[in-house]
């Protein structure tokens, strides 16, 4: 991967989505600047504004730089749960209709409201990782706005902002044809809303403003997501050739492997029944199923929170680097194509034969190591400045004696990059359960940390340690 090229884009990315978010923002500002309404429903729209805002600096990117096509159903999924609450929280906020015949029938709507979006979420399950859910969930949206907006007295706007939230949304969810269906959805919005005029008796401003919302969010929307799409896609093919070339299967089986090797990772080592404490045998099934991990690395590398994070370690990277748990070298191809002295460790397998082969394509010097005692003889005689080990140390059974180890090989001054073991979850039953005070440990090796003061907040969860040899 070009990380020059994902550098620049997400720069890019950061500016038109902040400039969009801030345009809609404008936008739902001058709505609230000239429309007279309640404080409930300004703050209504407040919220509108806020949630969108927020979405365009961060979903586009997250939702379409991936393989992982059953990530974009599972959020679309989750974050509906969540506007689910939203809703019962402002429907019991907007003031309802006066009159106690009015107040019943508004309560009878809201409650049937709620349990349509609930029954729509329980059915979308069975859609996930088909093409036509965000067209399902935005039928599903229009239909219960389209019941608020004619059967309550619920301030118009607000309504229209939900229909703006509704189109963000579905246009999100969208894997193709981006703009088309941005105008269906914005084209459906507006008819529905030029109707409640006539039925409403609603004041033609209303369909100016709420139409110019639906707008602004649709096409903000449409051209982040266009944009991270055709990235994405320059991305994958890049990583699809590497993969068929090296291994010659067809184009399909590797975008099987993508979405299938952890899947079939997790069958194999429950199947086996390792002992956790037997390193010799972990190391031989990490070996017979480094195919799998070659394919798993592959894809997890194309996701947008795991191209952000290679670029924020790369920047660690300083003088003889070494990667330990290295993988298809991704980290280390980079700091070698930089002029870094480099050196990659993992086992003796694909994956590694597949990092190898890739240095040669890319007349890149990286030093190859599979076994402790030659990477331990490398150190004394030329200690490394940089060490990172990301997303291996929860693999290994004495994580104690890896830290030490890694510490060993760093020269005065030199960092140490790493993650704290996450522990076994269901998808990753691989992974080790340490409880291990990882901070004092390697002080009482003699390092510093270099922790960000973010971090120092409870509520912040760390992933990266970085640590200084004395």
């Amino acid at each position: 991967m070009n990380y020059a090229e994902q550098r620049r884009y997400l720069a890019q990315s950061r500016i038109w989505a902040v400039a969009l978010a801030v345009v809609w923002v404008l936008a739902c500002a001058a709505v609230l600047a000239i429309i007279r309404m309640p404080v409930s429903s300004a703050i209504a729209l407040g919220l509108v504004a806020i949630g969108i805002a927020c979405s365009l600096l961060y979903a586009p990117d997250y939702l379409h730089l991936t393989v992982n096509l059953v990530k974009r159903a599972r959020w679309q999924v989750m974050i509906r749960w969540r506007i689910l609450g939203i809703v019962l929280i402002v429907g019991l906020a907007l003031p309802l209709s006066t009159g106690q015949g009015h107040r019943l029938k508004d309560s009878i709507v809201l409650l049937l409201t709620i349990s349509w979006l609930i029954t729509a979420n329980l059915a979308a399950r069975k859609l996930q990782g088909r093409s036509g859910l965000a067209a399902y969930f935005w039928i599903s949206d229009w239909a219960v706005l389209t019941a608020l907006l004619f059967l309550l007295n619920y301030d118009g706007l607000v309504i229209a902002g939900f229909f703006a939230v509704a189109a963000h949304l579905s246009i999100l969810g969208r894997e193709r044809q981006i703009f088309p269906w941005a105008i269906t959805v914005m084209a459906s919005a507006w008819l529905t809303l030029m109707v409640a005029i006539r039925i409403r008796g609603l004041e033609p401003v209303f369909f100016l403003f709420g139409a110019a919302m639906i707008l602004v969010s649709g096409l903000a929307t449409a051209f982040l997501v266009q944009r991270a799409q055709e990235h994405n896609a320059r991305n994958t093919q890049a990583a699809l050739q590497e993969l068929m070339e090296f291994s010659g299967y067809p184009e399909e089986k590797v975008r099987r492997l993508w979405s299938e090797s952890d899947k079939e990772l997790a069958r194999n080592w429950v199947s086996a029944a390792l002992d956790e404490n037997d390193s010799q045998a972990l190391a031989e099934w990490y070996k017979q199923n480094s195919e799998l991990y070659m394919f798993a690395i592959s894809g997890y590398n194309l996701d947008y929170k795991r191209i952000r994070s290679n670029l924020k370690v790369l920047q660690f990277g300083r003088g003889a680097c070494l990667d330990y748990g290295a993988g298809n070298g991704e980290v280390i191809l980079e700091l070698a194509r930089r002029g870094h002295p480099t050196a990659y460790y993992d086992v003796d397998g694909v994956s590694a034969r597949f990092a190898q082969w890739r240095s040669k394509q890319r007349g890149l010097e990286v030093e190859f190591f599979h076994a402790k005692e030659p990477l331990a003889a490398a150190a004394s005689q030329r200690p490394f400045d940089t060490v990172f080990s990301l997303d291996v140390l929860e693999h290994l059974p004495d994580l104690p004696g890896e830290l030490t180890f890694l510490a060993s090989l760093l020269n005065s001054g030199g960092v140490l990059v790493f993650d704290v073991p996450a522990g076994t979850t269901k998808s990753h039953p691989m992974h080790l359960n340490h409880q291990v005070e990882v901070r004092s440990l390697l002080m009482s090796k003699g390092m510093k940390e270099q922790r960000s003061s973010i971090y120092k907040l409870p509520f912040v969860k760390q992933e990266k340690y970085v640590f200084v040899a004395s």
